[in-house]
């Protein structure tokens, strides 16, 4: 699996599927549902959405 650097999509990244590098509520895959500019939402797998910082985010291809 590919990783993508956050910069080289240029905000659009809403739809991703992503790691969390420190786990949330005892998750750490999801999809990326919203950008907010340096962070973004994401939809754990669980359902449960968390804001996280881009930089705690590996977008998977």
């Amino acid at each position: 699996m590919a990783t993508i650097d956050m910069e080289q999509l240029d905000g659009i990244v809403g739809g991703c599927f992503c790691t969390l590098l420190y786990p949330r509520r005892g998750q750490t895959e999801g999809t990326i549902v919203e950008d907010l500019g340096c962070e973004v939402i994401v939809q754990l797998i669980n359902g449960k959405e968390v804001m996280e910082y881009k930089d705690d985010v590996v977008i998977c291809e």
